[in-house]
This record gives structure tokens, C-alpha cells and sequence, in this order.
């Protein structure tokens, strides 16, 4: 998993390099500057610019095509604060999808739930669950696709997508509990299967790199028709 480097704060208000000559002892009440915001209120904040300034430059050029200066001018954080938190902007990026894949497993739980909530049958749940799970994919298509993409060949990508798979695997099994009386077989694993069939088959619609030139990609919306039925037909059998 991505380890970002946590910026230190000095614990007494001076620049780093002299706050670790002269610390404050253990104890002692530290002195703040009401008119200063805190070090490390002005270190996360700075860290929030910096990984909002390098979103917005993906999501403008559609992928990962932009410098270091100009998420330093966009963040209005200077290129050394970029430098201290992150080696390369490789790093940066990887910063970036984790906080994505965070915000998009948050987004899946939520529709999931929402789902689940508003159905009454298996078939109803499966329906309503892969049309939301589906608009949540899409509204973050570009993330998830260089996600992907990375995954090929950056272990930390890769890691990344399995925990998310993983977890969200487990939360389609608790799911599908409910109507564990119209489900054969070994709940778990099927929860497993057929949240790997949604995900793959609503993915590829979603990424372009995977189309095939000789043979064009079904209409979205009958994919996400007949997945809905294999999934339950898969599920109930």
C-alpha cells in the first residue's frame, strides 16, 4: 500500500531544522501565535491543496500528463512543500488514486445500502445494486481506469485494486445474506464471483484502451440488462 511521507511538525513552533536542536520538554505547555494557524494545521492543509491541485490537472488532461510545477502553481504550495511530502510526482499520483479509491469504495458501500434497502427480492436487489454500482463507476471512470492501468506494473497499484476488490466482495456477501434462502451453494464464494463479473464486465465499457477495433462494444445500457440477469440466474443456481 502507499506509504506517503507525514511531514513532522516541530513541537515548538520553529522551523524544522531548529526545532530539532531545542525541543520542548515533555510536559510543558506549547506556546501558539493566535494569529498563525497551528504547524501542522498548515502542513495537512498544505498536503490537501497539493493532492486537489494534482486531481484537478488528471481529470483536465484525462490521464497523468502533467509536471510537478504546475501542481505547485494550481496548489499555490511551493515545489519544495511538494518535494518534502512526496519523492516524485509517481508518488504523487499514487497518493492521488488512494484517496480516489477511498472516496469510491465510500460511494459503492453507500449505494449498496441503498440498494438493499429499496428491494424486497433477490432479483430487485441485484437490479437496483448493479445499475448504482454501475453510475458510480462511470462518475469515476478515470480513475479507475489508471488504476488499471498501473496495476500491470506498479505493485503498490495493484495491491490497492485487490484490497478494494476484497472489501468489496465481503460487503456484497453481508448483502446477499438476506435472501440467503434463494442462494445454493457456498454464499461466500459466489458473493466473490459475481462481484468480480459485475466489476470486470461494467469496466470494460468504461475504459477505452480496452475496445476492440474490429469489433465495437455492446450499448452500456443492455450490458448492464443481461448482467443483471446472469448475475441472479448465477446467484440462484
Amino acid at each position: 500500500m502507499l506509504m506517503v511521507k507525514q511531514l513532522k511538525s516541530p513541537e515548538n513552533g520553529q522551523s524544522p531544522a531548529r526545532s530539532r536542536r531545542a525541543s520542548v520538554p515533555s510536559g510543558d505547555p506549547v506556546p501558539l501565535s493566535l494569529d498563525r494557524e497551528p504547524v501542522q494545521g498548515r502542513s495537512q492543509a498544505s498536503l490537501k491543496r497539493m493532492l486537489a491541485a494534482a486531481r484537478d490537472l488528471m481529470l483536465e488532461r484525462d490521464g497523468e500528463e502533467f509536471t510537478l510545477n504546475e501542481v505547485s502553481s494550481t496548489g499555490s504550495v511551493s515545489i519544495g512543500s511538494i518535494y518534502h511530502r512526496f519523492s516524485s510526482k509517481d508518488e504523487l499520483v499514487r497518493a492521488v488514486l488512494e484517496a480516489e479509491m477511498h472516496e469510491i469504495e465510500a460511494a459503492e458501500t453507500l449505494v449498496q445500502q441503498q440498494s438493499l434497502d429499496r428491494s424486497s427480492s433477490l432479483d430487485q436487489f441485484i437490479k437496483l445494486y448493479v445499475l448504482d454500482f454501475f453510475e458510480v463507476l462511470k462518475r469515476n471512470s478515470l480513475f479507475i481506469r489508471l488504476n488499471i492501468r498501473r496495476a500491470a506494473t506498479d505493485p503498490a497499484a495493484a495491491t490497492l485494486g485487490d484490497l478494494h476488490e476484497q472489501r468489496a466482495a465481503k460487503r456484497l456477501h453481508e448483502a446477499l445474506k438476506r435472501f440467503a434462502g434463494d442462494i445454493p451453494g457456498d454464499l461466500d464464494l459466489k458473493a466473490s464471483y459475481a462481484l468480480h463479473m459485475i466489476f470486470f464486465a461494467l469496466a470494460w465499457q468504461l475504459t477505452p484502451e480496452t475496445q476492440r477495433p474490429t469489433k465495437p462494444q455492446q450499448h452500456p445500457d443492455w450490458v448492464v440488462q443481461e448482467l443483471c440477469k446472469m448475475i441472479s440466474s448465477y446467484l440462484k443456481n
